[in-house]
């Protein structure tokens, strides 16, 4: 394909959205961030990894947060971690094509012309499905969990954003992961990609 490109996923739990996410990146051979954008961020801000672990995607509890009361200048951890991840993730767009899923991509990514956002989803009972058998857990105990980590991350996107976490506003597709199945979604997207972005096949 000609130049470089980046895919944000969105995705609500249990949609399997990182997985199509990195089936994707595989499939259109080029690189893939999710979680090893804190390892990324531990190193360059000198914060613990464990520390950005826990702030990964959810906000921490301001009286156990040990960056709370540094003052405005530093931040919270939440802070911290957002704003280092963000200068990663933009300077990964500048120089690689890639696929990069959640860490509100696509609001840091915004106004990037060859960025294409993507939220993932899946009816409530193919997620309590999945989230039983990866978690072994039992239905009411997969409802409940997907709704506390669906709640977490809706908190964490309007936080740092104006935009709500699952909302159509600001992405480009929406797409339920279920309807398809996650093999032929990865199919599906990445012949969007191609057309979208021009293939060099």
């Amino acid at each position: 394909m000609a130049g470089t490109y980046v895919i944000t996923i969105g995705r609500s739990f249990g949609s399997r959205g990182r997985e199509v996410g990195e089936k994707l990146a595989a499939r259109l051979g080029i690189g893939f961030y999710d979680k090893n954008l804190i390892l990324m961020a531990a190193k360059k801000s000198g914060i613990k990894m464990e520390l950005l672990e826990s702030a990964d995607e959810k906000l921490l509890n301001r009286f156990v947060d040990p960056y709370a009361s540094i003052g405005m200048e530093s931040g919270t951890t939440n802070d911290r971690l957002y704003r280092v991840q963000s200068e990663i993730i933009r300077e990964i767009a500048d120089k690689e094509s890639c696929v990069i899923v959640g860490r509100q991509a696509d609001k840091v990514l915004a106004g990037y012309e060859n960025c294409t956002k993507i939220f993932v989803y899946a009816p409530l009972d193919k997620r309590v499905e999945t989230i039983m058998e990866r978690h072994s857990l039992t239905e009411p105990e997969a409802r409940k969990l997907i709704r506390r980590m669906d709640k977490i991350r809706r908190n964490y996107y309007s936080y740092f954003s104006d935009g709500e976490w699952d909302s159509k506003d600001g992405k480009d597709l929406m797409i339920d992961s279920s309807f398809l199945g996650v093999d032929k979604t990865v199919e599906y997207l990445a012949e969007l990609i191609r057309m979208k972005y021009g293939s060099d096949e």
